[in-house]
């Protein structure tokens, strides 16, 4: 497991995210994020996958070398004769090389955080692709090394040049798990458009497996109102519901943080919102001194927004590729650079309410809500933190979604509103996965 960068000690931190190939994934970053912003057509898609394909293969490539070379000097060999440069370093220290390795392992996820983006952007948004394709395990590192890769590729070449349709390869990203390539359609008269999922087969005499299975749940989950691979009273809920953010409040907090180092605010819902610059607040204070302003400025926010109750906060540090409900930062509606600077973690957001602010809230829109996490208890441990009763039914909602809810600054009476109506439609032994409506207007 890839060491989080809240492991790290400090000075491996600086070097990490200081390293000539974090440094210049940064920039492409940015080029991405304004290019996939420009996509309009299957034409441009076509582009602007082929460029991601081919950065994410040499980024995986390299890592992959890196690993060979550790696996050798583990086992106390000689470091091979067509070992790569090490950029940084003793190419005989083992420390060296994992640094890198880690470096090479950030690259790859912040890639797939730019595949995620293009997946939610070409499927306008609308988060029902993402919660029934997410339904497995990661596929790991794409490389051409195997043949499924090579095969998916192809596939997406013969789908381009003899009928000019943009197929998306689901291993670019993290949150598209389930079958091995989207095709987009051409629209019709009316602008509906077909799109279809494909689950490959390298060997045409294979028999359909648990693979094709889950592939074919999924598509009728989307279409047909089935249930969602992996439990059969797991469905997609239309809550009918507009989506509403307060998403122009971290865009403000990070103009703000841009010029001063950071910036703390009070968001609607009763939550409190703190955006660091990390390099302004570097050149402000230098490291020790921001990080006791962050503390300091950290705690009077929690002091003005008077949060009683158990504490909950989230925050962006470190989640490129790795949160499966969020959307990507890639589409937020931010600056480019912003985005990228989140992807990155050289710019750094949290978002914390309590459990009594949460519950008054949801009071307020009608909800008959109760806080189950026990006191004192670990919020990661816990299955649900709230439990919400209503139209004769129950319902317990996971860590996941408080999460989903704070790091969107989602509007919470919009939310409220969503899982009456959620609760309304369901019955009582569906397991609903609730989507909003016009999402596009708030990502798009």
């Amino acid at each position: 497991m890839p060491p989080m960068l809240t492991d790290m000690p400090s000075d491996r931190l600086d070097v990490l995210i200081k390293h000539p190939f974090h440094r210049e994934t940064g920039e492409r970053l940015i080029a991405f994020i304004r290019d996939l912003r420009e996509c309009r057509t299957p034409e441009d898609y076509v582009a602007f996958q082929q460029d991601l394909l081919h950065a994410t293969l040499a980024a995986n490539d390299a890592r992959a070398e890196r690993s060979r070379v550790i696996k050798r000097l583990r086992r106390g060999q000689k470091l091979p004769p067509d070992a790569p440069d090490l950029v940084i370093g003793d190419p005989h220290d083992l420390d060296d090389w994992r640094l890198e390795l880690d470096v090479l392992e950030r690259v790859g996820r912040q890639l797939r955080s730019i595949g995620d983006a293009m997946a939610w952007r070409a499927f306008h948004y609308d988060r029902r692709h993402i919660l029934a394709l997410r339904r497995n395990e990661s596929p790991g590192p794409m490389t051409l090394s195997k043949d499924g890769t090579v095969h998916e590729i192809q596939f997406a070449d013969q789908q381009w040049n003899e009928h000019r349709q943009f197929a998306m390869l689901h291993d670019l990203t993290d949150c598209l798990r389930i079958g091995d390539v989207t095709v987009f359609g051409k629209p019709d008269q009316n602008d509906e458009q077909d799109i279809l999922l494909y689950e490959l087969k390298t060997n045409p005499n294979r028999r359909e497996g648990a693979q094709f299975h889950r592939t074919r749940m999924a598509a009728e989950a989307l279409h047909e109102g089935g249930p969602l691979p992996g439990h059969e009273n797991a469905r997609l809920i239309d809550t009918g519901v507009p989506y509403a953010t307060h998403l122009s409040a971290l865009a403000d907090a990070f103009a703000h943080a841009h010029r001063d180092g950071l910036k703390t605010m009070r968001v609607p819902g009763q939550r409190g919102l703190l955006a660091l610059d990390i390099s302004a607040a570097g050149n402000k204070w230098g490291s020790l001194e921001a990080t006791r302003q962050f503390e300091a400025q950290y705690a009077a926010l929690l002091r003005r927004t008077r949060l009683t109750g158990q504490r909950v906060c989230y925050g962006s540090g470190d989640s490129a590729a790795r949160n499966y409900l969020t959307a990507p930062w890639g589409i937020y509606p931010l600056q480019p650079a912003q985005c990228a600077g989140l992807i990155a973690d050289v710019l750094v957001f949290t978002v914390t309410l309590s459990s009594d602010n949460f519950v008054e809230e949801l009071r307020r829109a009608g909800l008959d809500v109760r806080w189950v996490l026990p006191e004192g208890a670990e919020i990661e441990s816990s299955q649900s933190l709230l439990e919400i009763n209503g139209h004769g039914r129950r319902l317990q909602v996971a860590c996941a979604e408080i999460e989903r809810l704070l790091l969107e600054l989602t509007d919470l009476q919009t939310w409220a509103e969503g899982i009456d109506r959620l609760l309304e439609k369901t019955e009582s032994r569906c397991q609903p996965w609730p989507y909003f409506t016009e999402e596009h207007k708030v990502w798009a």
